[in-house]
């Protein structure tokens, strides 16, 4: 019997958005308790095959709202799937 891989067609973003919400959430709020005035650029989760790259937007008015990107560890530049989405993050218009 062949091992299935997961493909970016299994992924259910239904499911990890609300998900990912809630690790934001929970990471303002820790940061509230803790006194910790800064923000947050963006939150990573490392699994063994998937990075996972949340950025929260700074613009103005954009309150919530983050970018969720999910890459291949295996075959990922981490530092230029950061430096992409900052500059996606700057052109992107809500």
């Amino acid at each position: 019997m062949r091992h299935r891989t997961r493909t970016e067609h299994d992924f259910n973003l239904e499911v990890a958005a609300p998900g990912n919400t809630d690790v934001v959430r929970a990471k303002l709020r820790t940061m509230e308790h803790l006194g910790i005035k800064d923000g947050i650029e963006d939150i990573l989760i490392t699994l063994g095959a998937q990075y996972h790259l949340i950025r929260l937007l700074k613009a103005r008015g954009n309150n919530g709202l983050f970018l969720y990107l999910v890459l291949d560890a295996g075959r990922t530049n981490l530092a230029m799937a950061r430096h992409q989405l900052k500059r996606i993050e700057a052109d992107l218009e809500v």
